[in-house]
């Protein structure tokens, strides 16, 4: 196997970094051949700064599709080029090299789509980026989501209205694309979100 590209993908609150980290330290302590990387959308780089600026300052969730979609795709061109096609390849015989990816292009898809642009031509520009072997998208009610959240500073997407017209292209996603996803859950204790992934994980790596 060359390499194993895993991605943890949903709306805000949905429980994803707190997976993501379940999911390292499982596959850490499973075997010592496995080597991981975990990242994250968008990235530090300089075009992922520019996008947190924007979620930051702005206030309406329906502004700047275009210029979103055009950020949140450079960066993922440099976070392909840069860190998870290198790692991915350079998996050898002896161990396996695993990246968790905490969203990607599915998120795009998702909250642009949700902004307004056409939801094909998103598809069409991020059809030439790397399909994960397997990508999970969490779901769950806005409401509990931003429950969820309610202990931090809201970001222009986080407001009920939308992020419920989020969730429902997140939940159109296995008939919109010929990806490997699984739509789970995450309404849940963590704990029982994590069990069914793995179960999904452990069958991939035999």
């Amino acid at each position: 196997m060359k390499g194993l590209f895993i991605v943890v993908d949903g709306i805000d609150g949905s429980g994803k970094s707190e997976i993501v980290k379940m999911l390292h330290n499982y596959l850490f302590s499973k075997s010592k051949k496995y080597r991981i990387l975990t990242t994250r959308e968008p990235t530090n780089g300089v075009y992922g700064e520019q996008i947190r600026k924007m979620l930051r300052q702005e206030k309406d969730p329906g502004s700047s599709s275009e210029k979103l979609a055009e950020l949140f795709i450079k960066d993922r061109e440099q976070h392909l080029m840069n860190a998870i096609e290198p790692f991915l390849e350079s998996s050898g015989k002896h161990e396996l090299n695993i990246v968790l990816c905490d969203r990607y292009y599915y998120s795009t898809i998702a909250f642009q789509s949700a902004q307004g642009m056409k939801i094909n031509d998103i598809i069409a520009k991020n059809k030439r980026f790397r399909k994960p072997d397997i990508a999970f998208v969490l779901d769950v009610e806005p409401s509990i989501a931003l429950e969820r959240i309610a202990y931090r500073e809201k970001e222009k997407f986080e407001q009920l209205e939308f992020m419920e017209k989020i969730r429902k292209v997140f939940l159109k996603m296995p008939r919109l694309l010929k990806d490997n996803i699984k739509i789970i859950d995450s309404s849940r204790p963590l704990d029982d979100v994590f069990r069914d992934l793995k179960k999904y994980i452990d069958r991939i790596l035999g």
